[in-house]
């Protein structure tokens, strides 16, 4: 025994280096932050971070776990300590994840909510009402104002909060709203009140004629939103839903009560009424689409130099099924594309192939990707196919084909990229990331997503996982 002493510590003096390695390089595991709830994607900020504690909304999708189907939930955890707290801001509300709230972190460190119902479901009582809470103690979510109303004069959904200092802490709040088209909300006063402020874009209910036109519906551009600063609010718009218009995406911002092009040239000013003559082909393209190119964004972000950075979705091979609802061939081949403003024009490529659709009847439903803004050449995706062959992703564990989610990251300012799995061989579905702004994360991240079943945008079992730094 004495004489294998020497053997078996040079071998351990061998082996310890890579157990090390193995041990460095071990991928951390998700954690389980909330369970029993989704959220959509064209409501912001869903996710923050003030100071060492992560804030997010979302939508109880069933009856489990102290929650109820339709349960609006805003939830808080300690990055140091690791406590969890979640609140209900709205009990049954609604069953649609569309519902989720938006959050605001106010200059006292209160949180501020904004949430509204689904305008497109019929017979709902106050589908025409913005909703709105405050927290009552900076960094306490257990005690909120009781909801307080506003009518805005239509149908309203997907609520984006935003607070500009340069303007004396205005808050504005885009939703859909008048003419089922993007409007804002104005606050002076941190949220306590709202007032109706102006329509930012025109798209009209209805397009015969113009060949692009589906058929179907019509009538709703949608935006998604980024601030830049103190004054300058990044939007990047699409003509309509893309099973009513073969999509192009444009880009603008807001400063100084102007509508900008991408590379500062005025538009026109932002309206201050109902009305107004600006339309999504007046701002700057940023990708034109076709009948077998349809577009529709996932995520922006504005990089340290204030240029604007888009992950989105194009559908591939519509042309067979469009103006059709439910056809069996479309949504089969979705492509995610990345593009970067230079300073001078906008850079476009495709990174990554993003699988099937989630469900038929939306067939521009992908499992989404998003842009981490402290490091915006870095993104993560959600894809059931292989990001570079794309070929089908089936689990070991079930033997079925599953979204996974995918780190991908890119040396050449983002015309390709390097895809590691961060999840594999999953027996649920993981969906919709999200990396929140951590503005004193000095190279941390952390990044949230949906892991469970999604049948639909009113029927869904998914839990918030998130992968945390080390405390």
């Amino acid at each position: 025994m004495l004489k294998l002493a020497p053997v078996m510590f040079r071998l351990f003096a061998f082996v310890w280096p890579y157990l090390v390695c193995l041990v460095a390089g071990a991928a951390p595991e998700p954690q389980v932050l909330r369970t029993n709830g989704g959220w959509c994607w064209f409501q912001d900020e869903r996710a923050l971070i003030v100071g060492d504690t992560l804030y997010f909304g979302s939508l109880a999708g069933t009856d489990r776990d102290g929650l109820s189907a339709g349960d609006v939930v805003v939830t808080s955890r300690h990055l140091v300590t690791g406590r969890t707290v979640s609140t209900t801001l709205h009990p049954r509300f609604q069953t649609d994840d569309h519902d989720v709230p938006a959050l605001l972190a106010l200059p006292d460190g209160r949180l501020l909510a904004t949430y509204q119902s689904h305008g497109q479901s019929k017979g709902l009582v106050g589908a025409d009402l913005m909703r709105w809470r405050r927290t009552l103690r900076p960094g306490d979510i257990s005690a909120w104002t009781p909801e307080q109303t506003l009518p805005v004069g239509a149908t309203v959904s997907y609520s984006n909060l935003f607070r500009l200092p340069a303007e004396g802490g205005r808050i504005l709040l885009f939703h859909r709203g008048a003419g089922f088209n993007p409007n804002y909300l104005v606050s002076t006063d941190d949220g306590a009140t709202f007032a109706y402020g102006g329509r930012l874009l025109f798209w009209p209910r209805q397009s015969p004629g113009d060949p692009r036109f589906t058929g179907i519906n019509g009538g709703r551009p949608y935006l998604k939103y980024a601030q830049a600063g103190p004054d300058t609010i990044h939007f990047v718009a699409t003509e309509d839903h893309p099973s009513s218009y073969d999509n192009s995406l444009y880009h603008a911002f807001l400063r100084g009560g102007n509508i900008h092009h991408s590379d500062g040239r005025v538009i026109g000013p932002l309206s201050r009424t109902a009305e107004t003559t600006v339309r999504p082909p007046d701002l700057t393209c940023v990708f034109r689409g076709d009948i077998d190119h349809v577009a529709w964004m996932c995520d922006l972000h504005v990089d340290s130099a204030g240029h604007p950075r888009i992950v989105f979705s194009v559908q591939r091979g519509g042309a067979a099924g469009r103006g059709k609802r439910n056809n069996a061939a479309d949504g089969l081949d979705l492509r995610y594309h990345y593009a970067r403003w230079d300073g001078q024009a906008w850079q476009v490529a495709e990174i990554a192939r993003a699988g099937t659709r989630l469900y038929a009847g939306e067939d521009d439903y992908a499992g989404l990707g998003a842009i981490d803004p402290q490091a915006p050449d870095t993104v993560f995706i959600s894809t059931n196919a292989d990001p570079v062959s794309g070929a089908p992703l089936i689990s070991a564990a079930d033997g079925r084909r599953h979204w996974e989610i995918f780190r991908g990251e890119s040396d050449d300012g983002g015309r390709r990229f390097r895809w590691t799995a961060v999840t594999r061989d999953s027996s649920a579905d993981n969906l919709r990331p999200i990396v929140p702004i951590w503005n004193e994360a000095a190279g941390r991240r952390i990044v949230l997503w949906l892991r469970g079943t999604y049948r639909k945008y009113t029927d869904y079992d998914l839990d918030i996982v998130a992968l945390l730094p080390p405390r």
